[in-house]
């Protein structure tokens, strides 16, 4: 194993923990602090609108400086919001929290991007799938670490614990390249920021990358509203006479669960994609596999629509977690793909940036609007959002397939 393999199977675990982090606390916290539905889709909302600006500044930090002083502070701010998080009695101190989260994952995923594009040398798709797996394990574990840490050392001290651990990425990223041999790329430009933030002009001109990002943009609202609601509607789905510690149990299970199949169906594409010798017809591949999930995303958050029965929704939740997974990393391997193709590697950190920050218009405005619905009509109508979302994200897949 390279020193890149490990450093992708140690630290990508932590981005998806951080990722994750929202939706495991998200009951703990709104009890500690008394938060509704509104105010618990304000927190994802500053996550989301965090994401935007902060990674199209990494984007353009990374091409121009080097990736690595941006992948350790990510990491810092990371470490540093974990212990906030532990402390916060207020709503404003989880705002401030749930801030910095987001800030430092967005340095480290804008940087993990194309790092962990090069774990298997000449195949982006699964590369791709391999790290973004790896991603999905700190997700899936991330809910259980949380309701395992509370219940033994209490919400405090465990939170306490996961700041601790937020730190390996930025241990690892310190050992110096003499020694690790790990390159983690960027500084193309050699610190001329000015030309960095230029090179947006001529990404912005190009259709592909727009239809991408909107792709994205479109595909995280089904993502992170089912992720961030749903240990929601598995408890309300509980029989009325269930204990409040087996309800809150079950759906942190449900969650745990869901995360599990996100990253095993990640590494499945990622086993199957290394397979292939043959990776020219990849792209239209992937597209075309695109196409049906979002088909498939779209029955099944009607599906949590209309359900009632707990037997119902934790299945439908489980299966959305299987849709969830291979969705990203194909739609990055396409973006670097065609990155490649044109000779623009040397992009890669800004064009991250531009599709992130398409995504994060998702990030922001879905859970505010979730948060609103739930709270008027019932968490299972606001589902009805990311289900008319879904539909908008099948018309650009068959736009960017057909034109380009």
């Amino acid at each position: 194993m390279t020193y890149l393999q490990l450093f992708v199977v140690l630290c990508l675990p932590i981005t998806g923990l951080c990722y994750a982090t929202l939706g495991a606390i998200k009951l703990s916290l709104s009890q500690r602090l008394k938060l509704d539905e509104a105010k618990v889709g304000g927190l994802i909302s500053a996550f989301g609108f965090m994401v935007g600006p902060v990674i199209l500044l990494c984007g353009a930090l990374s091409d121009a400086y080097g990736r690595k002083p941006v992948w350790m502070v990510g990491s810092a701010l990371v470490g540093i919001s974990f212990l906030i998080f532990a402390k916060a009695r207020r709503y404003g101190l989880a705002v401030l929290a749930t801030i910095l989260l987001a800030a430092g994952w967005t340095a480290m995923i804008n940087v993990a991007n194309p790092v962990m594009g090069n774990t298997f040398p000449g195949n982006q798709f699964a590369s791709m799938n391999f790290g973004d797996a790896m991603f999905g394990a700190g997700a899936f574990l991330c809910p259980i670490l949380v309701a395992v840490l509370r219940r033994k050392l209490g919400f405090e001290k465990g939170i306490g614990l996961i700041a601790v651990l937020a730190f390996i990425p930025l241990i690892l990223a310190a050992v110096p390249q003499s020694v690790s041999g790990l390159d983690m790329g960027g500084g193309e430009l050699k610190g001329d920021l000015a030309a960095a933030f230029a090179g947006f002009r001529e990404l912005a001109n190009d259709k592909t990358i727009w239809l991408l990002g909107l792709t994205l943009m479109c595909w995280v609202v089904i993502e992170s509203g089912t992720a961030g609601w749903a240990s929601t509607l598995v408890k309300e789905s509980a029989p009325q006479d269930e204990p409040v510690e087996r309800s809150e149990r079950i759906a942190a299970a449900a969650l745990s669960a869901f995360w599990l199949c996100f990253m095993g169906s990640r590494l499945v594409a990622a086993l199957l994609l290394h397979a292939v010798e043959d990776q020219s017809h990849l792209v239209a591949t992937t597209q075309v596999l695109q196409l049906i999930i979002a088909v498939l995303a779209v029955l099944t958050m009607l599906g949590l629509v209309v359900s009632r029965s707990r037997k119902l929704v934790v299945p439908l939740v489980v299966f959305a977690g299987l849709l969830c997974g291979p969705f990203f990393p194909n739609l990055i391997a396409q973006l670097f793909t065609h990155l490649g193709a044109r000779g623009e590697m040397g992009y890669a950190g800004r064009a991250i940036g531009m599709l992130f920050a398409c995504a994060s218009v998702g990030w922001t405005l879905l859970p505010t609007a979730m948060g609103f619905v739930a709270r008027r009509k019932g968490i299972r109508r606001a589902f009805l959002l990311p289900a008319a979302v879904g539909v908008v994200m099948a018309v650009l897949i068959l736009i960017n397939k057909i034109t380009v």
